[in-house]
């Protein structure tokens, strides 16, 4: 075999064994491509709020009733309550935490 063949052989080789092995299509992927709209509050175990780079707002809940995760739609109204409780109660605390660190 020529040398200039077998090098670029080593080359490609090496190339192959560096990648991380993920597809372009998988690592750019949001985790929530569907969303569940009929979710009631009451057979949600806990939910979790996932901070992609790329992706829309992101939810996940545990149900209650069957164990399994979904994502839910952003949109419902009681996550909309939940959210803006959450982010109330957060600003209260970082105003609270302020005001006692001037002290």
């Amino acid at each position: 075999m020529d040398a200039k063949v077998v090098a670029v052989l080593v080359l490609v080789l090496a190339a192959l064994c560096i990648s991380d092995g993920k597809p372009v299509s998988l690592s750019y992927r949001c985790p929530c491509r569907f969303f569940e709209s009929h979710v009631s509050r009451s057979n949600v175990k806990h939910l979790k709020i996932l901070n992609t780079p790329n992706c829309a707002l992101q939810i996940v809940a545990r149900l209650k009733s069957n164990n399994r995760q979904v994502c839910i739609d952003p949109k419902l109204k009681w996550i909309q309550e939940y959210l803006e409780k959450a982010l109330n109660n957060q600003f209260i605390y970082l105003k609270l935490s302020h005001s006692n660190a001037s002290r």
